[in-house]
């Protein structure tokens, strides 16, 4: 007799084939269940059993033996009631369409109550069964009430009644019947081609004509096979959930030898930066719907990525999964294609529509791109990376390299998530950070909320295969994304669905991921010297709502999508391309937008020790005292602060009675600051258990000593731009400069090393550095230009490149209490800082008076100077006729 399962245990394997059989987004899709398929191997996969166990042994186990079954076939009774999630019963049910799937399995009879005996290991035959389709009646009415509840479960449409008076609904909805599958195993053994198909196009092409025209399958299995096959003509996409793929299927991976199911695979990624030779290489695992998992990533200098990618994968998804893209490293040609703007992936299988691919060739096969007609560029030592290659080669470029790439092909995707911004277990659901949709065949798409008050949104068609969410407030809360393919009346429908979350700001993350400091470090500008004393606001009681524009949302949208995906850090590469895609075309230069957020302390900047990257960190949320001339104090929230971590602040100041006050920065693409006040400051820093400090003035020893020493040589590099005064930016490296200094940028060949600056002039000393700031800012201080005006408030950058140091930056932001950032000025961008007078007598004592122009000094400048000292100075930005009168700064 069959062994008993305990109480737990039988409500385990009930959950098991609930989830698998009636949820819709199960193995089976979201299109009624019409069809139970109970062969042993999809048992297996059901229960989560292992190949060669017995699944038959499990189910009587789950059922609670003979007595147990007795009673649910005769009497309709079962051991649970039904509850939310769990029918209570189905267990019951499939155990009797088992018996029917497998009833080849007994030699002697394939009679229904002999081998249900048989399972059990008793010699009852439960001829008493006349509850049987009562309980198939139950599971309809179930699956209704669950939907209607808004579950994710399937909708049932019982067939009409096959043969026998209690068996009828079971012989009925058991597909495949024990016949179809001793006549399928048949057929199979016919031909290894036939057993060696993988895919449900193959079996639509070599299989399904043979069943339909073979009379010894029944009718059922003959009007599947026609259906699926007119299906496959008409383009569905997905055929993998017919009943007749999901029965050879199983039939199949009895032929093959068993393999763990791959839930990631290793793939290599390519980044541009801003130039074609800031390239990025890294190793990182990808689901089998093209998510990445951003804590499991490889990054180093090329030749390391490539020559550790073996090991890494191996340890982290097994042998098997990794060998395809080792193998093919090995032999020293990987083809990718471009996933988004500035980001290519491997992938080792032919494009389904021909594409733009690039082409890794190790230096042996340089020689390879000249098929092609394309040219190749170093990337590290021993590689070169050939392309783009046009869409019209692309087949060509995947035969050629066919012979050796492996045959596992992963299942197709007949719809998914393209895009979007994961947040927590969900996608930020901001209108302009929503996914988009990708589908693979001509089914409708529809995405609805599961709650009745949930935010109702439309689906726009932007290309055959690519649809867009609109939606005019924040989706929040969990939806349904359903795709239905329906092409023919009489055949089985077929749908998927999936829920997503949605979640209108980031989530706040519990922790934040470590910088490992044996491969990034924090880069030094300036070395800084205290001054004794904490810094003292000139004024903590205004309170300037912040900006309500478009410019101004696009932008908090990018501080959540920055947030959001930035607990193990951002690539350089990665977080240049996000913003940019969310800010659109007409936003400031992004670097500026970079270094604004820098220097307000929202991220913080890191390069690896090894190789030319960067990598740019979220800072958790801390808190400073400030305080100002009339002794009246505060608390300014700073680190990366999204909308909750805002929110939070604000809620707990307020519940403490204190004020929160909003500090807009220079423009709306600058961080809106947030500074509390009142009497009980102690309990909101208690009661949010950030960390806590007084800053004291830490202002830059005086130039050229504040520089820090760095052992660089600009030999072995090669010069890639020259430092334009008049423009006040990098350009040619063929550009000519009047001046007696020289600013001057040299880039490696190879890219495994940071840019290097020099600045010669106008003595013999040379300044060399791999920091951009401080070599424009030591350029500017030898010539003794202008680099800055201040108007009385504001210091506004002459230049159309260029930053205050770290630290006088951060004394900048700390004394105003508001960020710096790019602003219009005149009608074009550029740089500010909201500065005090002390603040600019402190940066004219580290880089000389003329650093800083004085606005209201230059009616006096005016009158002094020649008109060939005029035109000399406007040449090279110190001021401008136009620009006497002080702009208006910031919000425009």
């Amino acid at each position: 007799m069959a062994a008993r399962c305990s109480a737990a245990d039988q409500l385990r394997v009930e959950a098991a084939l609930t989830a698998y059989y009636l949820h819709s987004d199960g193995a089976f899709g979201a299109g009624p269940l019409r069809y139970i398929d109970a062969s042993e191997p999809q048992l297996r996969v059901a229960l989560k059993i292992a190949h060669d166990a017995d699944p038959l042994r499990l189910l009587a186990a789950a059922c609670g033996g003979p007595a147990a079954m007795t009673d649910a076939l005769a009497n309709g009774v079962v051991p649970f009631k039904p509850r939310p999630g769990l029918p209570g019963f189905f267990r019951f049910l499939v155990m009797t369409c088992a018996i029917v799937a497998t009833a080849d399995n007994n030699d002697s009879t394939q009679e229904f109550g002999e081998n249900l005996a048989r399972a059990f290991g008793t010699q009852s035959p439960f001829n008493n069964r006349s509850s049987l389709p009562g309980l198939w009646l139950r599971l309809q009415d179930w699956c209704d009430k669950a939907r209607a509840a808004g579950e994710a479960v399937r909708q049932v449409i019982l067939p009409p009644p096959g043969t026998g008076k209690h068996l009828g609904l079971t012989n009925a909805i058991t597909f495949p019947s024990w016949r179809d599958v001793r006549r399928l195993r048949q057929l199979l053994d016919r031909r290894a081609e036939y057993r060696s198909i993988v895919d449900p196009v193959g079996a639509a092409i070599q299989l399904a004509p043979l069943v339909e025209n073979d009379a010894s399958f029944s009718s059922a299995m003959r009007q599947a096979s026609a259906e699926y096959r007119q299906l496959y003509l008409r383009k569905a996409s997905l055929l993998g959930l017919h009943r007749f793929w999901v029965a050879l299927t199983g039939l199949l991976t009895e032929r093959h030898s068993p393999t763990a199911e791959q839930f990631f695979v290793p793939r290599l990624e390519l980044r541009f930066g801003a130039t074609l030779d800031d390239v990025e290489l890294r190793v990182v695992l990808a689901d089998m719907k093209g998510n990445v998992d951003p804590l499991q990533v490889l990054e180093n200098f090329p030749d390391l990525v490539l020559a550790q990618t073996a090991p890494w994968a191996s340890q982290r998804v097994g042998k098997n999964a990794s060998d395809a893209l080792v193998s093919a490293i090995s032999r020293g040609s990987v083809p990718f294609v471009e996933s988004r703007f500035g980001v290519w992936h491997s992938t080792l299988l032919q494009p389904s529509v021909p594409t733009r691919c690039l082409l890794l060739l190790s230096k042996k096969n340089r020689d390879v791109a000249r098929k092609w007609g394309v040219s190749t560029e170093p990337i590290g030592d021993e590689w070169r990376l050939a392309g783009p290659i046009p869409a019209r080669d692309c087949r060509s470029v995947y035969q050629y390299l066919g012979g050796s790439i492996g045959l596992a092909r992963p299942p197709s995707q007949a719809m998914m998530l393209v895009g979007g911004h994961r947040t927590g277990s969900g996608l930020l659901g901001r209108d302009a950070l929503l996914p988009q949709i990708r589908i693979a065949g001509p089914g409708a798409l529809t995405l609805r909320p599961v709650q009745e008050n949930g935010v109702k949104c439309q689906l726009r068609r932007d290309s055959d295969d690519l649809h867009s969410i609109i939606a005019c407030t924040p989706l929040d809360g969990t939806y349904k994304l359903r795709l239905d393919e329906n092409m023919i009346p009489s055949a089985e429908p077929l749908a998927i669905e999936t829920s997503v979350v949605f979640f209108p700001d980031a989530l706040e993350h519990a922790e934040l991921g470590d910088i490992e400091e044996a491969t990034w470090r924090r880069r030094e500008e300036a070395r800084v010297r205290p001054t004794g004393g904490p810094i003292v606001l000139a004024d903590i009681t205004d309170d300037h709502p912040p900006v309500d524009s478009e410019r101004s949302a696009r932008f908090q949208d990018c501080l959540e999508a920055v947030y959001a995906g930035g607990r193990a850090g951002w690539s350089e590469q990665e977080l240049v391309s996000t913003m940019r895609t969310v800010l659109g075309d007409n936003a400031p230069p992004v670097w500026d937008i970079l270094r604004g957020l820098m220097e307000c302390g929202w991220l913080r900047p890191t390069s690896n020790l090894r190789w030319r990257a960067r990598r740019w960190w979220l800072t958790p949320p801390s808190l400073i005292r400030v305080r100002n001339r009339e002794g009246i104090e505060g608390l300014l929230l700073v680190g990366s602060a999204p909308t909750n971590i805002r929110r939070r602040f604000e809620q707990t100041a307020q519940a403490a009675g204190c004020t929160v006050m909003e500090r807009p920065g220079a423009s709306e693409y600058t961080a809106c600051m947030q500074l509390a006040r009142g009497p009980a400051l102690g309990e909101v820093a208690e009661e949010l258990a950030w960390a806590v400090a007084e800053r004291p003035i830490c202002a830059p020893m005086a130039a050229p000593d504040c520089w820090p020493p760095e052992n660089v040589d600009e030999s072995r590099h090669r010069r890639v731009g020259r430092w334009n005064w008049a423009k006040g930016g990098f350009r040619s490296p063929d550009t000519t400069n009047p001046g007696p200094v020289n600013l001057e940028r040299f880039r490696r060949e190879r890219g495994d090393r940071d840019d290097i600056f020099v600045v010669t002039g106008p003595g013999p000393a040379r300044y060399v550095t791999t920091s951009r700031a401080a070599a424009i800012v030591e350029a500017y201080r030898r010539a003794r230009i202008a680099m800055f005006r201040w108007d009385g408030a504001h210091l506004v950058r002459n230049s159309e490149d260029g930053h205050l140091v770290e630290p006088l930056a951060n004394l900048a932001m700390l004394s105003s209490c508001r960020s710096p950032g790019p602003a219009l000025v005149d009608g074009r961008w550029t740089y500010v800082y909201d500065m005090t007078a002390d603040c600019v007598g402190w940066i004219r004592s580290v880089f000389g008076q003329a650093f800083v122009d004085d606005m209201s000094a230059l009616d006096a400048k005016l009158s002094s100077l020649s008109a060939e000292a005029l035109g000399w100075s406007r040449n090279r930005n110190v001021f401008r006729v136009q620009e006497l009168m002080p702009p208006l700064v910031g919000r425009q």
